[in-house]
């Protein structure tokens, strides 16, 4: 087991590399190590590398779907399938014993949840409260009014962005799958970035003013980060997940926000706007979201847990219920 503990490190840090949110680099963290504890109980011995094969990747899926939720197994089969890979690529096994690993079947997913008008403007007042009010209230609305995510969010620099007084757009570098997307930068995004980049440019804190200084970004700024710690250095997608999940939790102390909200929430939330205006475009959502497939994006059209349960209890038979007890 040392010698594959040893391995896991390595793999966890080529996958934050990649882009890989701190959220999900925490989860196939513990999926890999439950994977490990589970093989030395049922063994009696550590697992090494020549016992990493297809049929203990299969037992292990086998007993998780006896006690896990079905979305708990793909998370951990997700992880032993990336891990595996890694190990493969780096000459660590010959074969990669995750190739058939397939994840649980399960009927079509509810469509994420977003969040509801009040909360978003809930979430908005309270970045305006916050100890930088500029900084935070502009973070939340780009990702609110783009839909990027939180990694692409830390990532964008100054000559990743285009703004001008009636249009602006932002550039992804670097998306999942190291695909690059433009994203269009509505008003309320470019208001919110106006007032936290007038400072730093020394300017009024209106569209025309801020358009007109901005080249002075693309200068010698251009390669500098646009989300700043309070100590001047790189907020990273670790230091938004903070700052956001922050706001959420003096607005949940509250009742104005879900206390599961996440940032993640955020892309939802203007994924589902987004197919209000425009139902059935998942083309288009799926460029501005960066999906591969738009298989992935429908998952914005099937109902949510709430809508399901409304269309169940409106349903004709209910009445019989309602006979039965008059």
């Amino acid at each position: 087991m040392a010698e594959l503990a040893n391995l896991v490190s390595p793999w966890l840090s080529d996958l934050g590399s990649r882009d890989r949110s701190p959220r999900t680099v925490t989860r196939y963290r513990a999926a890999v190590s439950r994977f490990l504890a589970w093989y030395e109980a049922e063994e009696r011995r550590p697992l090494d590398l020549g016992d990493v094969t297809p049929i203990a990747l299969q037992g292990y899926r086998r007993a998780l779907q006896k006690t896990a939720a079905t979305s708990t197994v793909n998370i951990h089969t997700c992880a032993l399938r990336a891990w595996c890979g890694w190990l493969t690529a780096q000459g660590h096994l010959d074969t990669n014993p995750a190739t058939h690993l397939r994840l649980v079947r399960t009927t079509a997913p509810d469509a994420p949840s977003g969040l509801s008008d009040t909360a978003v403007n809930a979430l908005l007042r309270e970045a305006q409260r916050s100890r930088h009010p500029a900084r935070d209230y502009a973070l939340v609305q780009v990702m609110l009014q783009t839909g990027i995510r939180i990694g692409e969010c830390a990532a964008l620099c100054w000559r990743d962005i285009t703004f001008g007084e009636k249009s602006g757009s932002l550039l992804v570098r670097a998306g999942k799958g190291n695909k690059a997307r433009t994203v269009p930068l509505n008003g309320s995004a470019r208001t919110a970035l106006a007032s936290y980049v007038g400072p730093i440019l020394e300017v009024e804190l209106t569209l025309r003013a801020v358009a007109q200084a901005w080249p002075q970004l693309q200068g010698a700024h251009a390669s500098e980060h646009v989300w700043r710690s309070q100590m001047g250095k790189h907020l990273t997608d670790s230091g938004i997940w903070r700052v956001i999940t922050g706001l959420v939790r003096n607005c949940a102390a509250r009742g104005l926000v879900p206390a599961e909200t996440t940032p993640h929430d955020l892309r939802h939330t203007f994924a589902q706007h987004y197919l209000d205006e425009h139902p059935g475009d998942l083309v288009a959502l799926a460029r501005l979201l960066g999906h591969s497939s738009l298989d992935t994006t429908a998952i914005y059209t099937q109902p949510t847990a709430d809508e399901l349960a409304d269309r169940v209890e409106n349903l004709p038979l209910n009445a019989y219920d309602t006979l039965r007890r008059s």
